[in-house]
């Protein structure tokens, strides 16, 4: 075994690897007996984009790209997507992510097109039971208003006719929908509904209407959700009754909705739902022998198991997975997709019983099991609760740090920040902690998994418990002898940033800090952001956003771009020029203030990369400039040939 200083180790873990690392996945649904699912696959080469596949797994297990390119499926609703393709009885309709619009892929066909709508945008489909038309959530841009609110709606397209046309309206009114799900009779219809300044997760309302003999919606009728706590993911079974997530004593449990009323089908102290982010997201699955496959979060530990509607019994299943990002049933089994500590995210398999019957795609790793570092859940105590976080110590099969000496660490602060730290096998985590980093992952308060008062906790505190909480992390890692504290680093993107900035301006324990489009003004965010978010920074920072006086006042407060002055720690920033979520002014005014004060600054801005970098280039030239920062920082020298990073006010 090779003995060399943490932080220079060789890695077998190229920045390009990280790039290519394989497919992300998105949607896995059933249709019938067989799964589809997407794929988003690499580029091909410079300048080319990501593009996202739907795939098929028929019934006698021959596995086939349905999506042909150059069609790519992907939503832009709330800018974040999600709920790209649906499918029923073989015939898959998406959204095409160059032009939004909606198309339908019939068994054997080329891809034809619906809808033909400049300005809208499309996500969350769903199939009348007869096959005739769909349902689709719908985003209405108006051409030459770009500082207007687009319009969100619930909108029915026709599948069997020659024209391509404008769709026809549903339900409006309400600021956000999602979930359309038609009974299985195509008698009744279930919804989500939500307003500004709220989020889904605090406002979402499920709703159940009668569908006239025309299609229309008649006598709607609100059923759970809302007042402080999100409904989630309504779905049908069989039989008509309809289930649901909704909250129970601060925990969002699966529900039913049926001729005896609405009740918990299971009362338990962890979390079945999840964030809705993303439009399609799901937990849970309805299965054809009076089950559901459903997964739960138990102090932020993934948990998966059977429940059986009758009894009530919860069965909680053996398996490893650690993150689990879709799931969906059939008659004869359920599927995941989701990854381990030592595999990343695949398509995997499940009979009804639970058994894993088999891996579709995905979850191979080429890394040797001494080259993965595994999470140590940790949890601090503070003097106002609990605090957690996800410890990944260094790790390299062929090499080990000096005796007596700790590793430089690496702080990660998610994004959301109604969010969780990325679980499972990721090679950007393993990029670190093959070259002798440690790496820590902190779920502040406000973050996902562990009851609806940990994720409350932030509201009224955005900006600064947050920050607070990962210092007080790195202290603790630092105190265990886990990490150097003279070359800890903290890094975060998009409301990360935030954090990473506030961070850096409230204490002196970071050596260095990145933000990846990360948030510096909030009055002007509040200003320029998108729909899907422009109340939630009012919550998460404790005022009225009718009280212009109040909120600008907290909003200052809490802006790093007020406490730049406080900065002494070098600082890079990474931006995509296309990004309408968190504005590229954003970074390149707090760059500007910090480099006008001395303090040392990169700055690295992308053409054609929006919220989150997509392009296998900018992930690598990313990833490579962060490394090379860190280190000319920390005084490290790296054994990878990086490339140069300008650095202003530093030599």
């Amino acid at each position: 075994m090779t003995i060399r200083p943490y932080g220079t180790w060789p890695s077998p873990i190229a920045a390009s690897d990280v790039a290519s690392a394989g497919v992300r996945y998105g949607l896995c649904r059933y249709d019938g007996e067989a799964l589809y699912w997407s794929e988003l696959r690499p580029d091909s080469g410079p300048g080319a984009a990501p593009r996202s596949v739907i795939v098929a797994c028929d019934t006698a297990g021959a596995i086939d790209d349905v999506l042909p390119p150059p069609f790519s499926a992907r939503s832009r609703v709330h800018e974040y997507g999600g709920g790209e393709f649906a499918v029923h009885d073989g015939r898959v309709v998406f959204v095409n992510d160059a032009d939004q619009d909606l198309y339908v892929i019939e068994p054997g066909a080329a891809p034809r097109q619906l809808t033909q709508s400049p300005g809208w945008r499309f996500a969350d489909m769903t199939f009348a039971p007869d096959g005739t038309r769909i349902l689709a959530v719908a985003e209405r841009h108006e051409a030459g208003h770009a500082h207007q609110l687009p319009q969100n709606t619930i909108v029915s397209v026709e599948l069997f006719t020659d024209a391509v046309r404008e769709p026809d309206l549903v339900l409006a009114g309400r600021d956000f929908y999602a979930s359309p799900r038609f009974s299985p009779n195509g008698s009744q219809l279930a919804w989500l509904a939500w307003d500004l300044p709220h989020m889904p997760w605090e406002a979402a309302e499920l709703w159940v209407a009668d569908i006239g003999e025309d299609g229309g919606i008649k006598t709607p009728r609100h059923i759970a959700g809302g007042g402080g706590a999100g409904a989630f993911q309504p779905e049908w079974s069989p039989r008509g009754e309809l289930y649901f997530i909704a909250d129970h004593d601060g925990w969002g449990n699966l529900h039913i909705a049926d001729a005896d009323g609405v009740r918990p089908l299971l009362v338990s102290d962890a979390e079945f739902g999840r964030p809705l982010w993303q439009f399609g997201m799901t937990s849970y699955a309805v299965l054809g022998n009076g089950r559901i496959a459903a997964s739960s979060w138990r102090g932020g530990r993934l948990e998966v198991g059977l429940l059986e509607v009758e009894t009530g019994n919860w069965s909680p299943l053996d398996t490893d997975l650690v993150r689990l990002d879709s799931i969906s049933g059939s008659t004869g089994g359920f599927a995941i997709v989701g990854g381990t500590d030592t595999k990343p995210p695949g398509v995997l398999r499940f009979a009804s019983d639970g058994a894993v019957v088999d891996q579709l795609s995905g979850g191979q790793s080429r890394l040797a099991a001494g080259d993965i570092s595994v999470a140590r859940a940790l949890r601090f105590e503070t003097d106002t609760g609990p605090l957690h976080g996800l410890f990944y110590p260094p790790a390299n099969a062929n090499i080990q740090g000096p005796d007596g000496q700790c590793p430089p660490l690496v702080v990660s602060a998610h994004g959301g920040p109604t969010a969780m730290a990325r679980r499972g096998l990721d090679l950007e985590r393993q990029y670190w902690t093959t070259r002798g980093f440690a790496f820590l992952d902190v779920d502040y308060r406000g973050s996902f998994g562990y009851g609806r008062a940990y994720v409350r906790a932030l509201d009224g505190a955005w900006g600064v418990l947050d920050a607070a909480d990962v210092v007080t992390a790195a202290r603790a890692v630092a105190e265990q002898g886990l990490a150097d504290a003279a070359a800890m680093v903290i890094t975060g993107s998009s409301a990360g940033g935030l954090t990473v900035l506030n961070a850096l301006a409230s204490s002196d324990v970071f050596a260095a800090g990145a933000s990846a489009y990360g948030v510096a003004d909030l009055a002007s965010l509040a200003s320029d952001t998108h729909k899907f978010e422009a109340g939630y920074l009012f919550a998460l920072m404790g005022v009225d956003g009718d009280d212009g006086d109040a909120w600008a006042k907290v909003f200052g407060e809490r802006s790093p771009l007020t406490h730049a002055s406080r900065i002494a720690s070098p600082v890079i920033f990474l931006q995509g020029l296309d990004d309408a979520v968190v504005p590229p002014s954003q970074s390149e005014v707090m760059a500007a203030s910090l480099r006008e004060r001395g303090v040392p600054v990169a700055y690295l801005e992308f053409a054609g990369e929006g919220h989150g970098f997509r392009k296998t280039e900018t992930v690598i030239a990313a990833l490579e400039a962060t490394h090379g920062f860190f280190a000319r920082i920390l005084g490290l020298a790296p054994a990878d040939d990086l490339p140069p990073v300008k650095i202003d006010n530093f030599s």
